[in-house]
């Protein structure tokens, strides 16, 4: 058993029993086997002495016994890492980024506490993944969309405290910035709620995020200033339909104004995330060039002869995919727009019309979407990247890869 830094283990024990008291004895956990599930499986220091692990966990399912635990970590100074579902994998998982914490695994608050499809929002718990919501949603066919992640077995309270983003119009996309109130435990045991949820008996906490006085609630994200035990999230009215387009412009120098005119549509909230890419290395237009990687070994090449090798491939030298939400005669319109705008600020700019979608997806063809992020879908595709899958690699590499960004 790892202790807590300058933590006795008669001071540790007594804890571990006043925790027990609060959450109930099944709710506490410190025999090593538990506590391994609390483990980082991709920690450089697995198994090493600098391996950050957790002393114990404790898994509290109200607010009442959040705060009990918070008061008697504070008598025996035993510092706290709180997990929300745990899944922030390549971030260092469940694990605790001081060794000897006590993790507070918030997975049994896992309430959804409001859904108002008029007023488009929600508010939950901490354990609430993107799938429950997704689900409680679909279920009562509620025409809201949600902005979601990959993948989808994530918070969205621990999402948007760690500044997480998603795939539809910007205001949705950036999920800490559509939060709207939050309900915190402070170090000292006491309950904060932000904005409108200060004040008593308050209806808008959901749609007005400030109150009287300074707005903090930037300050508990990606810190250590409280435990979240409720958050509130704007959602987005379920739109009419879906539209892609893919636009292609031809020259290496051409990226430049490619992403100007994509910033101005998004800007105007008219897209959602856009998705460049280089046709150049392969993909939908075909195998890439074994003279690209001959080209580099010499170090960057010039302006000049970056322009030759893309002219002599015979394809695009760029190309972004935009997606367009709305009514099925406002995203046309907004393509039109797009395809004026681009051929207008770049010569040979080329597009090709992507599919039209009625929304929502029904559920029965959720399963056949490519991108089911991009529609409010919560998914687990994106593993099969990193992943040795034979399902989707036939020859797997012997090894695994990870990245965040």
């Amino acid at each position: 058993m790892v202790l807590p830094p300058k933590v006795s283990e008669a001071d540790f024990n007594a804890a571990v029993n006043e925790f027990r008291a609060a959450v109930g004895p099944s709710w506490v956990f410190t025999s090593d086997e538990d506590v391994a599930l609390y483990r980082d499986s991709y920690s450089i220091y697995c198994g090493e002495p600098e391996e950050r692990v957790a002393s114990a966990a404790v898994a509290p399912v109200k607010v009442e016994e959040v705060q009990q635990v918070v008061r008697t970590a504070n008598k025996y100074r035993i510092p706290l890492y709180p997990i929300s579902t745990g899944r922030n994998l390549t971030y260092g998982g469940s694990a605790p980024t001081m060794r000897g914490s006590v993790v507070v695994d918030l997975k049994r608050m896992n309430r959804i506490l409001e859904v108002d499809e008029k007023r488009a929002f929600a508010l939950i718990e901490p354990g609430v993944s993107y799938f429950d919501l997704y689900n409680y949603i679909r279920e009562r066919n509620l025409k809201l969309m949600l902005d979601v992640p990959d993948p989808g077995r994530g918070s969205p309270v621990g999402n948007s405290l760690d500044h997480g983003v998603g795939y539809t119009l910007a205001q949705y996309r950036d999920h800490f910035g559509s939060h709207c109130g939050m309900e915190v435990v402070t170090p000292e045991g006491d309950l904060l709620r932000t904005g409108m949820g200060a004040l008593p008996n308050s209806e808008t906490w959901q749609e007005f995020r400030y109150g009287a006085g300074p707005y903090i609630d930037g300050i508990f994200t990606q810190s250590n200033f409280g435990i979240f035990t409720k958050m509130g999230f704007w959602l987005m009215p379920m739109p009419e339909s879906y539209l892609t387009g893919t636009i292609t412009v031809p020259r290496y120098q051409d990226f430049g104004p490619l992403i100007e005119e994509v910033s101005y549509f998004e800007d105007l909230s008219l897209i959602g995330m856009p998705q460049y890419g280089s046709p150049i290395e392969g993909g939908f237009f075909g195998p890439p060039s074994p003279d690209l990687a001959a080209l580099m070994q010499k170090g960057w090449p010039s302006m000049d002869a970056l322009e030759n090798y893309v002219a002599a491939q015979k394809r695009p030298a760029w190309s972004v995919d935009l997606n367009f939400y709305g009514p099925e005669e406002t995203v046309r319109a907004n393509w039109q727009a797009a395809k004026r705008r681009f051929a207008q600020a770049i010569p040979g700019a080329a597009f090709q019309d992507g599919e039209l979608l009625a929304l929502p997806i029904p559920k029965e063809k959720e399963a056949t979407q490519g991108d089911k992020p991009r529609l409010g879908i919560p998914a687990l595709e994106v593993f099969t990247i990193t992943s040795r899958n034979p399902m989707t690699n036939s020859d797997p590499a012997d090894g695994h890869a990870d990245f965040f960004a």
